[in-house]
């Protein structure tokens, strides 16, 4: 385990807010931690946890992935990627998220991608996936063409037996910073509604050459990871720019959004966040150590400041301020837009 210096984007009254990043390499992760926490307009005390610190080079290439396993692509402190066997990392990941003390940390963030399990930890928790996961369902609607990018070609093979109810999927893959592999995929994915970046290793300037190959809107997991963390600490919510043709119309979203979530109480962010989730009432209580009773009146609550009809409205409404160029979801009947 290693720790990383604090994220200071710009001086803020109060404590600071203590927050345990769980990686899948080795840390410190200086080409992703910076780049999400950058989005947060509070100051944190950030420390990295890497699943593969302490382990020799020979460990390392124990964790290959296998014939029969999925894998993941993660990178080295000294800049080089591994492909990692996704079952047996995800083992590591749950010893230490297992082993991590709620007492010393505000917020857990597991920040890979491709871990399609729950985490048990007594501290609050952001999954990278499992944002992703309601991110994707909830921008997918009926009858949409939606284009997957993932890191490695390996994982289309893996990953084409998912599915978005309503929605038809479409796979490719690019190595990140790649003109020549973000183009390719960009043109086998023509004709899709919407892309997604399926991976945290993927940069704003990724998104940005698919949008401007495409001309469609383009979801990059680390802005939805961002927006996640930005819920559970921030009571105005993130500050992600957007391009200058889509910034007046963005920043009316993002005004609009952070008054509502000004409007909450603490406890009702909390609730917000898990609810962009996916999480279910009573899983929300796990994390937060009330009863699923209790959960439903914040939740009601909190739908009911944020003018949101549905959890999928909810979390549509979060995406829109957060990615240029995705249409926003109407407040509901009987609410000021």
């Amino acid at each position: 385990m290693s720790a990383a210096s604090a994220n200071q984007p710009r001086p803020a009254a109060g404590p600071r807010r203590r927050v345990a990043c769980l990686t899948l390499g080795q840390t410190p992760r200086d080409d992703v931690v910076p780049d999400i926490l950058s989005h947060l307009s509070m100051p944190l005390d950030v420390q990295e946890f890497g699943a593969l610190d302490g382990l020799s080079e020979r460990d390392i290439e124990a964790l290959a992935p296998r014939a029969t396993e999925s894998s993941l692509v993660t990178r080295l402190r000294d800049g080089r990627d591994v492909v990692l066997s996704r079952p047996r990392m995800a083992q590591r990941l749950a010893h230490i998220c297992r082993d991590i003390d709620p007492a010393r940390f505000d917020l857990l963030i597991v920040l890979s991608t491709g871990m399609f399990r729950e985490f048990e930890s007594a501290c609050p928790t952001v999954n990278a996936q499992r944002a992703m996961d309601a991110a994707i369902a909830a921008v997918g609607a009926a009858g949409q063409t939606m284009g997957i990018v993932y890191p490695l070609s390996r994982q289309v093979e893996e990953n084409a037996n998912w599915s978005v109810p309503g929605c038809s999927l479409r796979y490719t893959h690019a190595a990140s910073g790649s003109a020549a592999d973000l183009l390719r995929a960009a043109d086998a994915l023509r004709g899709c509604d919407l892309l997604v970046l399926n991976s945290v290793g993927y940069v704003e300037a990724d998104r940005l050459a698919l949008v401007q190959r495409t001309g469609r809107p383009v979801i990059l997991a680390r802005r939805v990871v961002s927006g996640a963390i930005g819920l559970l600490l921030e009571p105005g919510g993130t500050r992600i720019g957007a391009p200058r043709a889509a910034q007046a119309r963005q920043d009316e979203n993002r005004q609009d959004l952070q008054a509502r979530i000004a409007a909450l109480t603490p406890r009702e962010r909390q609730v917000m966040s898990l609810v962009a989730e996916g999480l279910s009432n009573k899983a929300i209580g796990r994390q937060l150590g009330i009863s699923p009773r209790t959960v439903e009146i914040h939740r009601a609550k909190m739908m009911d400041k944020m003018a949101a009809a549905s959890s999928g409205a909810l979390i549509r409404m979060v995406l829109a301020a957060q990615h240029p160029g995705l249409p926003a979801v109407p407040a509901a009947p009987g609410h000021a837009a």
